[in-house]
């Protein structure tokens, strides 16, 4: 059994900080139905202890705990830190649209912790049997989440396509598992790597096929092609502050898992593996960016986008290498950037919605938004800009760092997809920018119901994204910091080989 102490504990701190409250939601949304909002303050205050406690470790040693399942390093509390910073903001924009929507439960804010808590799991991962559990402790309260709006025949779609692909995915990971438990005699990722090496494992074939059923994994959460059907279905029929969290904190926590996973266990055969991953970053990004040309529903526009930003990362992901941590910490930087980009951005989409909106915004409902609340449209159209990786904002940065780390690795060839790809998707970006400024506003324009939550959202996530674009380090984190903070990260992932 592994041995348990009081350090282990305070290193697993959070876990216990979420699930813990996640607990007591549960226990007092069966007792009172009709206190959600005092609970959604207390799903508040339970973030913000976990947040308080994640800061509080942020200089731990980072050595595998509980038999080498767990490690809590600077790596996994940068994409925890993420992760409950989205699932906060996704908390305080949900108050006042499931009011709206009359679907005011507390049970929406556990489910909401339980999942964090599973990406918390997620992210200090080091075995592979972990990454399961993280996976799906992550997943099933989502597929919930998912389909909250149990009336709407849409929700309820997005609900089942989501966890009918989601067990598919899983199933081709676990036989991964086990193949490389056959061929390693362990799943941990230090000890996969020592075994495969000192075996001459690398090219064997039954190896290499096990790495890519991982990968099929790792691909479904990420929503890269082929493995993207469920994205637009499942973006649209959730409720959008579902939305803007699948968006950011799980793609975050994912991609964590994917990075150390590959970065630590499989660098090795990288030579084999690395030709797939550029395949399905081309496939990726351009699929993303050519569907959502046509999309006139917003948030089925925004999944395809984030589908095609999976395929930008999936380009720092083919340009990893131990040699030179820049790829790696590209990756880091491009997803905090991103997840504030889509929070913000999916914050302001739940601020326009109504209860006749279950099909979501059409780009109709964006005309004159600019012209009739000045504030609401700047901060679209920054999102936009920064999502297009119009400089000088954090979208561009992140671009930037990905891109340079390709052409460093030689793959200028693929940066110059990837910069042509974003050239594309300045057109749907743009067209947003268009109808909100030179449209007149609809004489039926619905309400923008933008309380303290929504306006807290948009100004931390305008903030973020202004700040990692152009400010410097100091008191508040800035750029250099960030990169700092990576680059710290992988070299103790590094020291751990």
């Amino acid at each position: 059994m592994p041995q348990f102490n009081a350090e282990i504990a305070r290193l697993l701190m959070p876990l216990f900080i979420l699930s813990g409250g996640a607990c007591m939601l549960l226990a007092w949304s069966a007792i009172d139905e009709k206190a959600a909002r005092a609970q959604a303050w207390f799903a508040g205050i339970v973030h913000v202890a976990a947040l308080w406690s994640i800061a509080s470790l942020w200089n731990a040693e980072g050595w595998p705990i509980l038999n080498g399942m767990l490690i809590v390093d600077r790596f996994a509390l940068f994409f925890a830190g993420i992760c409950v910073v989205s699932s906060l903001a996704t908390i305080l924009v949900s108050s006042g649209y499931l009011h709206r929507f009359n679907i005011h439960r507390g049970e929406y804010y556990a489910l909401l912790l339980l999942s964090t808590a599973g990406m918390f799991v997620l992210v200090t991962a080091y075995d592979l049997m972990s990454v399961f559990l993280g996976i799906e402790l992550m997943s099933l309260a989502i597929y919930v989440i998912v389909g909250f709006r149990r009336r709407d025949f849409l929700a309820n779609e997005a609900a089942m396509k989501y966890f009918l692909l989601g067990a598919f995915a899983i199933a081709f990971f676990l036989y991964g598992m086990s193949i490389i438990y056959g061929l390693c005699g362990t799943m941990n990722f230090k000890g996969i790597v020592v075994e495969a090496t000192s075996r001459e494992l690398i090219k064997e074939p039954p190896f290499l096929f096990a790495i890519a059923l991982l990968l099929v994994g790792f691909v479904f959460k990420v929503s890269a092609v082929p493995f993207h059907m469920w994205v637009p279905d499942v973006y649209q029929g959730a409720p959008s502050p579902v939305t803007g969290y699948m968006a950011g904190a799980v793609k975050a926590a994912s991609f964590a898992a994917f990075l150390r996973l590959f970065y630590m266990s499989f660098m090795p055969a990288r030579a084999q593996w690395v030709d797939i991953v550029v395949v399905l970053a081309i496939a990726t990004m351009t699929l993303g960016n050519v569907v959502a040309l046509v999309q006139r529903n917003v948030k089925r526009m925004l999944a395809y986008s984030s589908i095609a930003h999976a395929g930008y990362i999936l380009i720092g992901m083919a340009a990893l290498g131990l040699d030179n941590t820049k790829a790696a910490s590209g990756v880091m930087f491009y997803l905090v950037v991103y997840a504030f980009m889509t929070l913000g951005a999916f914050a302001l989409i739940s601020a326009l919605e109504n209860r006749e909106d279950s099909r979501g915004l059409e780009l109709e409902d964006f005309s004159g938004l600019g012209l009739r609340r000045p504030v609401l449209g700047a901060v679209m159209a920054l999102f936009m800009f920064a999502m297009a990786g119009i400089p000088p904002t954090a979208g561009f940065f992140g671009k930037y760092y990905i891109f340079s780390a390709a052409i460093d690795r030689g793959l200028t060839w693929l940066a110059v997809v990837g910069v042509l790809n974003s050239a594309l998707s300045l057109y749907y970006y743009l067209r947003v920018v268009v109808y909100m400024y030179m449209r007149k506003p609809k004489a039926d324009a619905a309400p923008v119901f933008d309380d303290w939550g929504v306006r807290t959202v948009l100004f931390v996530s305008v903030l973020v994204t202004i700040w990692l674009g152009l400010g410097p380090s100091g008191i508040v984190p800035g750029i250099e910091t960030v990169l700092d903070w990576t680059s710290d990260s992988l070299d103790r992932i590094a020291s751990l080989r």
